[in-house]
């Protein structure tokens, strides 16, 4: 009877390690899986804060105005309460391509951008910038 005990009590204690040895590994894998996940937060926060602060710098706003005032003179510019509106007319496609361009790589917080064909060599565009 004490030799059954033995194996029993031997055999009982090896199920129970091999349990605690499964759980530690669960539990490592576990670890580095949000140890990535945190990595890949805290990089991505990172980079929507310097987003955000881009965004924010009105220099860099004023600066993609003027590149876009470069390219063409707008036909109009004017400030509604919250808004400046600026109208480019008379674009031939070389022009329109790069004002499209300038507006597609800037930081300009931009409300409402309507193109529009006059004919088959002219467009017009009409673009609400947040102020």
């Amino acid at each position: 009877m004490t030799q059954n005990r033995l194996i029993l009590f031997a055999s009982l204690g090896l199920i129970l390690l091999l349990f605690a040895y499964i759980q530690k590994e669960r539990a490592i894998s576990e670890y580095m899986t949000q140890k990535e996940e945190l990595l890949v937060f805290e990089k991505e926060a990172k980079e929507l804060g310097a987003l955000k602060l881009k965004h924010k710098n009105k220099k860099s706003i004023e600066r993609a105005l003027k590149t876009l005032t470069r390219i063409k003179a707008p036909s109009k510019d004017f400030t509604k309460s919250t808004l400046r509106v600026l109208e480019f007319d008379g674009l031939d496609v070389r022009v329109l391509n790069q004002l499209i361009k300038k507006i597609q790589n800037s930081s300009l917080p931009i409300s409402k951008l309507e193109i529009v064909r006059v004919d088959a060599s002219t467009a017009k565009i009409k673009m609400e910038i947040k102020r």
